[in-house]
């Protein structure tokens, strides 16, 4: 009765809820019952919260898993509601993962602390194939994140993570607050290609990894594996120009756009050696975005076009 004097207008919204639930069931029931839990939790001060999981848990659609490596999902939970304000003590919470039983899901641990002074904590995911996949298939994954002292709340998403068979696959790294974030490159093809004939091999010959480890580097220059074009939305993220892969760009590829009387790169193209992994870095405009892709985002900041040796 005390918590119905002081919160009167919360109580009007109850029963506006039970009208609700009655009415609509309980999908809506679920999500207005969890809104009002969170209010509950925030006028006592306390905040669990998460960029990637959620009261009602957040879906996903991933579709950049080969189906024989592991796939791997980091997840954050933190302390806080905004830049402001945040929980003034440590939160324990538990962790749980679902899947089929066409996967292995392997938690990194199944309980964390969000230390008050670190204001938060992370972990991870790893789904490990036992079945053959195929392109098209699906799995889903979901997994929860509970509070347990001082109060408890939980979050969850569901990843329905899709099998795309492709020898170059790239995803971004990035969070809140970050002020650069990372493109990761992987060319998976374990052959190249020539592309301007040289001493016996012809146009289009195709040469294995050792073949080519063979050539000089003039040689080398007549071949590829994968040849990278980014383009980038220059007003909004800048390249960081000590990038090895922009170092060694392809000659007379490069774009540059000039804002405020300065020239910023923006697009160039570079090659991947044959079964090999590059990181690329850029600057945030706006360190309060997130662009992590695919995971946040359907589609990525940077337009990635690739010509591979297939």
């Amino acid at each position: 009765m005390n918590f119905i004097r002081t919160h009167k207008k919360l109580s009007i919204i109850v029963l506006i809820v039970a009208l609700i639930l009655f009415l609509y069931g309980t999908t809506l029931a679920r999500y207005i019952y969890n809104t009002i839990h969170n209010y509950i939790l925030e006028s006592k001060e306390f905040y669990f919260n998460s960029t990637v999981l959620d009261m009602n848990t957040k879906q996903y659609k991933i579709n950049n898993w080969d189906g024989v490596s592991n796939y791997v999902l980091t997840i954050d939970v933190n302390n806080k509601k905004n830049s402001l304000k945040s929980t003034s003590s440590d939160i324990s919470y538990n962790i749980e993962v679902s899947c089929p039983d066409t996967v292995e899901c392997r938690l990194s641990k199944t309980e964390g602390i969000i230390y008050q002074t670190a204001g938060t904590d992370s972990y991870q995911v790893t789904v490990i194939p036992r079945n053959n996949f195929y392109e098209g298939d699906e799995i889903e994954v979901t997994t929860t994140a509970t509070s347990t002292s001082p109060y408890v709340k939980s979050l969850s998403a569901t990843y329905t993570i899709g099998i795309e068979t492709s020898n170059f696959t790239y995803d971004i790294t990035d969070a809140k607050n970050d002020k650069f974030l990372t493109l990761n490159l992987t060319n998976a093809l374990t052959y190249y290609k020539v592309e301007k004939a040289f001493g016996a091999y012809q146009e289009g010959d195709r040469l294995s990894n050792e073949e080519y480890q063979t050539l000089t580097d003039a040689e080398k220059e007549n071949c590829f594996s994968a040849k990278v074009t980014l383009t980038i939305p220059t007003r909004e993220i800048y390249l960081d120009m000590t990038n090895k892969n922009y170092l060694a760009k392809i000659s007379g590829s490069e774009q540059t756009e000039t804002i405020d009387g300065f020239n910023y790169v923006k697009e160039f193209s570079f090659k991947m050696e044959a079964s090999s992994s590059e990181k690329v870095m850029f600057y945030k405009e706006d360190i309060t975005k997130d662009y992590t892709y695919p995971i946040k985002n359907d589609k990525s900041i940077i337009t990635v076009t690739v010509e591979t040796a297939e």
